[in-house]
């Protein structure tokens, strides 16, 4: 098991074309397509480079020597996802994340990589939260979220979205 509380082993490199194959196939594995309901449009654009958003990117996540999920970055201000909630200021990045491996799956590795995200994100911008809205559902993504220092505040106010909406503030992530 990965020791959940040190990231150090956590690598994230800027996506390139290069990993467009890759992150595709991550898309349509059956552990991921089980979950998502938004995760494809914005990784996908975010791939395409169809996003407008200067604070967009596409992160690749390396642990044990390779390649084992992504996540992405966005600014949550203006994306018509995330305008019904209130607390989202123009310093709010949203972060859509997955695990592409099946062997890295249920190792602790999400909640050390979102932990490790969340303080790289802190450290690297003038983000005043991080926000993300798993299905509610997906349990392994809530708890990850949950251990690396989010806070669950219900369910998201687009009832068509069917997720959770949780949140980490600057001031109280404990990285």
């Amino acid at each position: 098991m990965l020791d959940s509380g040190n990231g150090g082993d956590i690598l994230f490199r800027q996506a390139e074309p290069s990993d467009e194959e890759t992150v595709r196939r991550w898309l349509s594995a059956p552990h991921v397509t089980r979950w998502t309901h938004r995760i494809f449009s914005t990784i996908s654009g975010a791939l395409d480079g169809g996003s407008s958003d200067p604070a967009s990117t596409l992160y690749i996540l390396e642990f044990a020597g390779g390649e084992i999920g992504c996540a992405h970055v966005y600014s949550a201000y203006g994306d018509p996802n995330w305008t019904a909630i209130p607390d989202v200021t123009a310093q709010t990045r949203a972060v859509d994340f997955l695990i592409g491996e099946t062997d890295f799956l249920n190792r602790q590795i999400g909640q050390a990589m979102l932990r490790s995200l969340a303080g790289k994100i802190f450290k690297e911008t003038d983000a005043d939260r991080i926000v993300a809205c798993p299905h509610p559902d997906n349990w392994p993504a809530v708890i990850a979220l949950k251990r690396a220092g989010f806070r669950e505040k219900g369910r998201h106010p687009i009832p068509t979205m069917n997720a959770m909406y949780l949140t980490v503030a600057r001031q109280t992530f404990k990285g």
